[in-house]
């Protein structure tokens, strides 16, 4: 009986201090969804927010010849906020030649849909690389997003209230 009651407390234990930190640390929610989010989509190649911002050195990306981002969310969620020099899987489509040759990043909120995408386009013989963490990693380094005006923007759309993870500074949309 000892033992019953030592483990289901051990579990409930374990269960409300995940709840705890993921409550407080949306960072550390966003990092063990998009783990889950990896098991899902096994080997697809990806690169890390961290590396994105490096590689942009925060410019906008449109003036990088060698990467092209596309955002794959919604029309909905584009019109809030995209990350800047991203076009659009529709647009990136109808010229994929153009692209052909260049490193191609998706993303997406955080990396889901983006990454069943990357799948296909490596299929197709396309040197295409998820965004880890998607838009949502992207707002934890303080990644610049921009309107559909393309003005500055700190709202970001997070595709449902579960998916609130950006950091306080911006304003989630859902």
């Amino acid at each position: 009986m000892y033992l019953l009651k030592f483990t289901v407390g051990l579990i409930l234990f374990a269960v409300i201090s995940f709840a705890a930190m993921c409550y407080f640390s949306p960072k550390f929610f966003m990092k063990t969804v998009y783990a889950v989010v990896k098991l899902k989509l096994g080997d697809v190649p990806e690169i890390s927010n961290a590396a994105l911002y490096q590689l942009t050195n925060n410019a906008d990306l449109a003036s990088t010849e060698k990467i092209v981002l596309v955002d794959v969310r919604t029309e909905h969620e584009k019109q809030v906020s995209m990350i800047p020099g991203a076009i659009d899987r529709d647009y990136f489509e109808q010229y994929l030649g153009d692209y052909r040759h260049q490193q191609i990043i998706v993303y997406c909120t955080i990396g889901y849909r983006s990454g069943f995408y990357t799948q296909t386009l490596r299929e197709k013989g396309i040197d295409a690389y998820n965004l880890s963490e998607g838009i949502l990693g992207w707002t934890h380094l303080d990644g610049p997003l921009l309107d559909s005006q393309q003005e500055p923007t700190k709202q970001v759309h997070v595709y449902s209230r579960p998916w609130n993870l950006g950091v306080k500074d911006y304003i989630a949309v859902f």
